[in-house]
């Protein structure tokens, strides 16, 4: 007969290995935080050049946290491409947000930067790819990210969709800055569902760089601004203490060159050869008529203070910008310092300032890189540049997920940080930790339930079987018919019967 104490020491078995099983899994670390803040048309010159007292609040976190040479973004350096290429890790040509105006000829629709309401339509931006707010959800569905005026960074994507300020506000690029980190500060610190990354947006000095120039005192003061806003947010952070618990990302989609050459391509082609949906830029799209291609392109190759690619040709396969359908037939862009002009632009259109050019050849293109918080080093100058594409991977790995597919590499943003990858828990790794210790758990205590319940079982029965031939004896023992043959050969009948017990 198993003892009930033997019983007892199997649970008391059956309770080590259960605690030493479990005894491995480390708890979840809180959920990381990073805000990824873009400030549009901010080379990596204007550092140097705009001056110390201008930026105190830039200096701030680039002299407690770490910054690169400069970033290498992509071509065309416009808003749009490279703001999706830093939130997915892909070149425009992966991506197929490929200019600020560009055609699709599967919708029949065109794109434009001026029509802010088609940030919300997904068709433009849910081309198979992830996103970083994407890729935190998907990791972790009960993530939420909040997104103000991210240019491509609005709509669902994957399905997911960040938080915005909603479409009434978010195509107003004069919403203060204060109210747009108010916005920010509130979803990073709901009380129900905080989010844990935030992208913010600031328009300037892109619009002062384009009217004014880039060396104007306009673009100082719109610096200057923006510096103020990041002070603005240093302190919110500061007072919901967030500042020593966040990481930050710095950066910009490009910078800005001095103009004031202009090339009419109408001079070298006829106009009705082609159509194009701008007027005047740094990097004209053209959609030459069937019939007219090889003049539109022996026209276009003749003229001077332009650069004509074919999209068949290696210059655009080199600068990542072939495969796409939205991409045209025919890519044009002006020399450094020059600007495409039609005669259907505007007769009083000027510019003092631009961008769009191959970053790769002017350097003017390359916007700045800085970041701060608990994931970075402190006071660190990496002395290489980055590519723009790596910043998604970077961001991954500070979120503790799995980054899609992506063009990026960690080779080098890694040394910004106070652990590289590959000496970090990743949150992702330490799920798949907790997961195999939860599944081996599961199984002990699957078998070890299996075996208690056993042998419970069978100590239930047996002593089922004991009670009742105890209560046969003491009925034979008391009976008054004991002395009777017949009750004596029924009593020796049922001893026969209990002596096959367990």
């Amino acid at each position: 007969m198993i003892s009930f104490a033997h019983s007892r020491s199997v649970l008391l078995i059956f309770a080590l290995v259960f605690i030493c099983s479990v005894s491995d899994a480390r708890p979840i670390k809180e959920v990381p935080k990073l805000i990824l803040i873009s400030i549009d048309g901010f080379g990596f010159d204007y550092i140097n050049r705009i001056g110390n007292e201008n930026i105190p609040n830039l200096l701030y976190f680039i002299e407690h946290g770490s910054s690169v040479k400069y970033v290498k973004n992509v071509f065309p350096s416009v808003t749009y491409p490279n703001h999706m290429s830093i939130i997915s890790g892909l070149y425009p040509e992966s991506h197929g947000v490929v200019h600020n105006v560009f055609r699709d000829d599967y919708l029949n629709d065109t794109f434009h930067l001026d029509a802010f309401f088609q940030n919300f339509d997904s068709r433009w931006f849910d081309n198979g790819q992830e996103v970083i707010y994407s890729s935190n959800r998907i990791g972790n569905g009960l993530r939420e990210t909040g997104s103000v005026l991210w240019p491509g960074g609005l709509t669902t994507i994957k399905g997911v969709q960040p938080r915005t300020i909603g479409r009434a506000f978010s195509g107003n690029l004069s919403l203060p800055y204060n109210t747009r980190i108010d916005y920010l500060i509130n979803w990073l610190t709901d009380k129900y569902r905080p989010a844990n990354l935030g992208l913010l947006y600031f328009d300037e000095p892109d619009e002062s760089g384009h009217k004014f120039g880039p060396n104007s005192p306009e673009v100082t003061k719109a610096v200057r601004r923006v510096d103020n806003a990041l002070g603005y947010l240093k302190q919110k952070l500061n007072e919901s203490g967030l500042l020593g618990s966040v990481d930050i990302i710095l950066t910009s989609d490009h910078g800005m060159l001095s103009v004031d050459k202009f090339v009419n391509i109408d001079k070298c082609v006829d106009s009705q050869w082609y159509t194009t949906d701008e007027s005047l830029g740094t990097v004209l799209f053209i959609y030459p008529k069937k019939e007219f291609r090889e003049k539109v392109l022996d026209g276009l190759h003749s003229c001077s203070n332009i650069y004509s690619y074919s999209k068949e040709s290696d210059q655009l396969k080199h600068m990542h910008f072939q495969k796409s359908s939205r991409i045209p037939p025919i890519v044009l862009e002006a020399k450094a310092g020059y600007v495409i002009t039609t005669n259907r632009a505007p007769k009083n259109l000027t510019t003092k300032g631009a961008h769009g050019y191959d970053p790769e050849n002017v350097q003017e293109m390359r916007p700045f890189f800085a970041a701060y918080g608990p994931s970075f080093k402190s006071n660190f100058t990496h002395t290489q540049p980055i590519n723009i594409v790596d910043i998604y991977p970077l961001m991954c790995e500070i979120l503790g997920v799995e980054p899609a597919p992506n063009n990026g590499t960690l080779s080098e943003v890694k040394e910004l940080l106070i652990s590289p990858p590959s000496e970090k828990l990743s949150l992702s790794n330490l799920k798949e930790k907790i997961f195999e210790t939860t599944g081996i758990t599961f199984f002990v205590v699957l078998i070890l339930s299996a075996l208690v319940g056993g042998i419970y079982c069978i100590g239930a029965v047996r002593q089922s079987r004991i009670t009742a031939r105890n209560r046969r004896m003491f009925r034979r023992v008391t009976s008054p018919l004991r002395t009777l043959p017949a009750a004596r050969a029924l009593l020796q009948s049922d001893e026969e019967d209990g002596s096959d017990d367990l």
